[in-house]
């Protein structure tokens, strides 16, 4: 059953006779009530009777299923599943985001040449509903766009038609640091292709075999055709690190096979606390925005900053030469700069927040036109979606 013929009554779940189901049952009764595919797999009836008449189960977070590999405590790697963190969020709520997320799926605008981008802003816990956020840089594409999609009101926003940005490719400014040798290599430090400087992530794994890599932003070497190149440590010099194995223009995210020698990290260089214990999923990520909680991010240029989440589920094509989707919109613009692309933005587990963060995704640009003000990135629930990979 698919998003355009479902209807979001997830409260309904209550009324229905979970005990006597079997598993595949169960989950086909989720999808059914409007649950989100990775909701409906991972949930329980148990979850289901822990929440009250007006609240549902949600999975809003995915960590590692074993916490010692590429943590720096000397564990390699044990596997690679994932564990669901759970919790419960007003039914209401949560079928209007679902209901928004489908909706902003078949409007389908981002075709109009004088369309610059697309995303979902969640609503707030007692507050507006969630809206559809759509740009454009020219007026008569305007009526174009619906006011409503089904329930889910639409807002258009004129902004200026620009010029990608030149990147910057002098890493002279950039924070001092690296790691000493020996202890791995964690997220935040600067690192650089042949021509251009960025942030590294944290270790991004491979849910297969549990193999760790390092990641950045794609862009940083340049678009296509970069497998093999290597990633240089910016430390006192350019130390190889690793090799591309694969980059992902789409999603603006390549991954590179270490070095013998340089373990990738999951944690993030003076984050406070910097174990990175997994990501965000959509709803999650939704979540977030709905109660206020902010996003950090630690870059090699402009240090770190926070901000709260603006949109999700974003579709962007006019500023680069391919569309990219899964977009996170979230901060200011003067919370990045050039060399900040390829970091992470994160936030404390709502489970255990002093054990550690989970990611929410990367950044890899800012607004610099007027009319908006936001750092985005590809979310990290859609580079699992799309490559496999998870923090």
């Amino acid at each position: 059953m698919g998003d355009e013929d479902t209807r979001y009554r997830s409260r309904a779940v209550h009324d229905e006779p979970l005990g006597r189901m079997g598993r595949r049952r169960f989950v086909n009764t989720l999808a059914g009530l409007g649950f989100g595919a990775l909701s409906a797999s991972l949930l329980t009836a148990d979850d289901v009777r822990a929440a009250s008449s007006d609240e549902v189960p949600i999975v809003y977070g995915l960590t590692r299923d074993g916490t010692s590999e590429g943590d720096g405590s000397g564990g390699g790697p044990s596997g690679g599943g994932v564990r669901p963190r759970r919790k419960t969020v007003p039914a209401d709520w949560y079928d209007d985001f679902r209901s928004a997320v489908a909706a902003h799926r078949n409007l389908d605008v981002i075709h109009h040449e004088s369309v610059a981008s697309s995303a979902v802003a969640p609503g707030e816990y007692g507050g507006a509903n969630a809206t559809i956020h759509v740009d454009i840089t020219a007026e008569e594409v305007r009526g174009a766009v619906p006011e409503r999609v089904r329930d889910t009101p639409v807002e258009v926003r004129r902004v200026e038609r620009t010029r990608e940005r030149e990147l910057d490719a002098d890493p002279a400014a950039l924070r001092s640091g690296a790691p000493a040798a020996g202890e791995g290599v964690p997220g935040s430090v600067a690192v650089a292709s042949d021509d251009l400087y960025g942030t590294l992530a944290p270790a991004m794994r491979d849910p297969k075999d549990g193999a760790l890599y390092f990641a950045t932003a794609n862009h940083v070497f340049g678009g296509t055709g970069n497998g093999g190149e290597s990633l240089y440590l910016l430390d006192d010099g350019r130390t190889e690190i690793g090799s591309v194995r694969e980059g992902y223009p789409k999603s603006d995210v390549v991954c590179a096979s270490p070095k013998a020698g340089y373990e990738p990290l999951h944690r993030i260089r003076d984050g406070d606390p910097g174990r990175v214990l997994g990501q965000f999923t959509k709803a999650g990520l939704a979540d977030l925005k709905a109660a206020g909680e902010k996003l950090e991010k630690i870059g090699v240029k402009t240090g770190h900053t926070k901000g709260k989440i603006q949109a999700v589920d974003g579709v962007t094509c006019a500023y680069g030469a391919i569309c990219k989707r899964g977009q996170l919109k979230w901060g200011e613009e003067s919370g990045f700069g050039d060399g900040d692309s390829g970091s992470v933005n994160y936030h404390p587990d709502p489970d255990d927040p002093e054990a550690g963060v989970l990611v929410g995704g990367f950044n890899n640009a800012r607004t610099w036109w007027p009319g908006e003000d936001y750092i985005w990135g590809t979310a990290a629930h859609h580079v699992t979606n799309k490559h496999g990979y998870t923090f």
